[in-house]
């Protein structure tokens, strides 16, 4: 198979367009049937940013413009990127709860594990480092430098994936891909609740709530209030999960043109019986150990706590001149507190022994304020109307980590035969240092909008960044590091018909990096350039968004694992690095409304990452993503059901692992994933939804380049009961 594909990529592109095509053929060939389709552009509402537009419909799976990008309110046809966006309707549809569930189901989108908490996530063959708050940089996951995959879903109103080097806005980060969160707000003026109970596997429960309020007689002043408690076990033994959630914010129109928000969320995890990187994967004699899909290397003791608080407050100012001016101040906090347990090395096939204990325990505080201060309008210049956007953001995050020495641990014995059952170790009673590390960033920005002629427009843009960073670390030393970097960016957009258009855009990368080689020392920076060029379609008024995009990524100073090599705290990974790294590839996706009654996404991707004398790295990653979910609400009397399903497809990988005898690959073949749900509404008012994974059953590994994979989880399912009240 992947023989044919490299022999014919002209024919899978062509397949890929006819694929994007199909549903929009299907759409005309419907609304032409019943003479609807010049009415169906009537019916579809446009959906601003930020801006709640009261008794229109709003495209399900969809938005109508994003200034994630740019900061520029942009339709997504206009913005010359690849950006994918998940709604609250979609992560309802298929029950997405959480941030890892989301970006699995995301084009171009992948992730690894080093175990149960600490996940890991990709595009294009680079980290996802980059997160934000309605556009607003914040630090990634306190545990795993990538995007936080155990934030709950419940208080964001969608997430948006925007793909490529995001630097205009982000800053340093690197050319994978940036996520934004955007958070809900009280955007109704009357009370309306919603309650939802669900119930799922491994004796999952669920309770969520959300509801919006005026405060006042006129509803100038509202509140929104949104409360999450889930809890359950897992397909894996021992582990359990416990998660709270809370979110809280009130808006408030100071005025005709001004609205001033603030809001606090809480978001707490506690899970026991947790894995600190994967089992042996060898015996002694290099054979690879078939493992149960439920087996876990954790002790039952064994926990990682984290909680998450962000405190925010926004204003935005209209002036009659068409111009804005938005300005937004965080503070965010993050815990850790854990009690792990590893064992590494190669059990003996006869009698389990050979393996070797290791136990620790530690916690790490998290700090980080921010600041966003931006204008944008339009402005007249070259006789034509253009738009503007000048601002500054900065950042000042610091990371406390400590530990706690425990003495000698005991021999497991037979791995083999292991329970989880293991004397807690004798841990100090108070902690020693680890590291302190202090990051901050500033940066000044603009980008402009240009309209040059009819069908072309020119987004041109820069950012001059600030970055420093002292660390004291305990191995390693004191480390400080500055860094001034002015990274542009332009893209260039071209009206091939009223629905599709032609872009290219172009920007620099600099990405700081916290990986060390083998002796300590921190890798360079990573530095390079990222290209993109493609085709947009905005089709039924914005309902149907579709994109083919083709990259290329050429990078400096790319950091590789190095598998079983680790610093002197024997637990820290090593690494190597490469320079000359290209990553050149493509994404398609068609995401949005097809007909009145059916709402869709389909994703392919496929990049190729290599380095010069290396060839292909970070070979743990699949190539080649599809991602496709779809629901339909049945017409006339079954109008009260909708059905939909979908699938997950990813090629074949491998991995290289530490074994006895050295480096030893573990591979996994192409993996296909199937979906489905169905939702029946009584009324109004109340609904029950099922939605089932993986129901072929897939046994699977996921791979990483780290020496650590594991089982996925087998067939799940889900019901869900909701209520509304309004």
């Amino acid at each position: 198979m992947h023989h044919r594909c490299r022999t014919w990529p002209r024919a899978r592109l062509l397949c890929l367009a006819l694929a994007a095509t199909l549903p929009l053929a299907v759409h005309a060939q419907s609304a032409t049937a019943d003479g609807s389709g010049d009415d169906h552009a009537r019916k579809k509402a446009t959906t601003l940013d930020a801006v709640n537009v009261r008794g229109q419909q709003a495209p399900a799976y969809t938005v109508d413009q994003s200034s994630a990008a740019t900061r520029l309110p942009l339709t997504l046809r206009d913005t010359p990127q690849s950006i994918s966006v998940i709604t609250a309707q979609r992560m309802a549809d298929q029950d997405l709860t959480d941030v890892r569930a989301v970006l699995d189901n995301t084009t171009g989108v992948s992730s690894t594990a080093y175990d149960t908490e600490r996940v890991i996530f990709w595009s294009r063959g680079f980290m996802i480092e980059n997160m934000a708050y309605d556009g607003v940089p914040v630090a990634s996951s306190l545990n795993a430098q990538s995007a936080d995959g155990s934030l709950d879903t419940s208080i964001y109103e969608r997430i948006e994936v925007i793909r490529g080097a995001t630097g205009l806005l982000s800053g340093a980060g690197s050319p994978s891909a940036m996520v934004n969160f955007v958070r809900k707000h009280a955007d109704g003026t009357t009370p309306q609740a919603d309650v939802a109970l669900d119930y799922g596997s491994w004796n999952t429960r669920r309770i969520s709530a959300d509801g919006t309020t005026p405060l006042n007689a006129s509803g100038s002043v509202r509140a929104r209030l949104v409360a999450t408690h889930e809890d359950g076990d897992s397909y894996l033994d021992r582990y359990h999960n416990w998660k709270n959630v809370l979110y809280a914010v009130v808006d408030a129109d100071l005025g005709r043109n001004t609205v001033l928000g603030a809001g606090y969320d809480y978001q707490k995890t506690k899970p026991t019986g947790v894995t600190w990187g994967s089992f042996p994967d060898f015996y002694d004699d290099g054979t690879l150990i078939r493992w149960p899909r439920s087996f876990s290397s954790a002790a039952d003791w064994t926990y990682w706590n984290n909680t998450t608080q962000t405190a925010f407050v926004q204003l935005r100012h209209d002036f009659d001149n068409g111009w804005q001016l938005h300005a937004e101040a965080g503070h965010r906090k993050t815990d850790a507190d854990s009690a792990l347990f590893y064992v590494y090395g190669f059990p003996s096939r006869e009698t389990g022994e050979g393996v070797t204990p290791y136990a620790y325990k530690s916690f790490q505080r998290g700090r980080q304020n921010m600041v966003d201060l931006y204008a944008t309008g339009p402005f007249q210049a070259f006789g034509r109307e253009q738009e503007l956007v000048i601002g500054f953001n900065g950042s000042d995050y610091s990371n406390d980590y400590f530990d706690y020495p425990n003495g000698a641990l005991p021999d497991p014995g037979n791995f083999l035969q292991w329970t989880g059952r293991y004397p807690y170790p004798d841990f100090a009673p108070r902690p020693e240092f680890v590291s302190d590390a202090r990051i901050r960033q500033q940066g000044l920005y603009a980008a402009a909008r240009l309209s040059l002629a009819d069908p072309l427009k020119l987004v041109v843009g820069a950012r001059y960044s600030r970055w420093k960073n002292d660390t004291d670390d305990a191995f390693a030393g004191i480390y400080h590091e500055s860094q001034s970097k002015t990274l542009p960016y332009a893209g260039v957009i071209y009206d091939i018909t009223p629905a599709y258009s032609a872009f290219a855009s172009y920007t620099k990368i600099f990405d700081p990096q916290t990986s060390r080689y083998a002796d300590g020392g921190y890798l360079e920076p990573m530095i390079g350039s990222s290209r993109e060029i493609g085709i947009k379609g905005r089709h039924f008024d914005g309902a149907l968004n579709t994109s083919l995009t083709f990259f290329d990524t050429r990078m400096s100073n790319v950091a590789e694992a190095l598998p079983g090599v680790y610093l002197p705290d024997g637990i820290t990974q090593a690494y190597t690095s490469f320079d000359g790294t290209r990553s050149r590839g493509y994404e398609l996706e068609a995401s949005g409304r097809f007909t009145d009654h059916w709402n869709g996404t389909i994703g392919w991707s496929h990049f190729n990452i290599k380095a010069p004398g290396e060839g292909a790295i970070h070979t743990a990653l699949p190539r080649v993503l599809v991602r496709a979910f779809t629901t339909y609400q049945l017409p006339g009397g079954w109008s009260r059901l909708t059905v939909g399903g979908g699938f997950n497809w990813q090629d074949a990988s491998k991995a290289p692992v530490d074994g006895p005898s050295g480096t030893q690959y573990v591979r996994q073949s192409s993996v296909l994933l199937l979906g489905a749900m169905a939702r029946y509404a009584f009324n109004d008012h109340a609904s029950l939804q099922v939605n089932g994974d993986n129901l072929l059953n897939r046994k699977y590994f996921v791979l990483d380049d780290y020496s650590n994979f594991y089982n996925a989880p087998p067939m799940n399912f889900m019901v869900s009961f909701s209520y509304r009240f309004f």
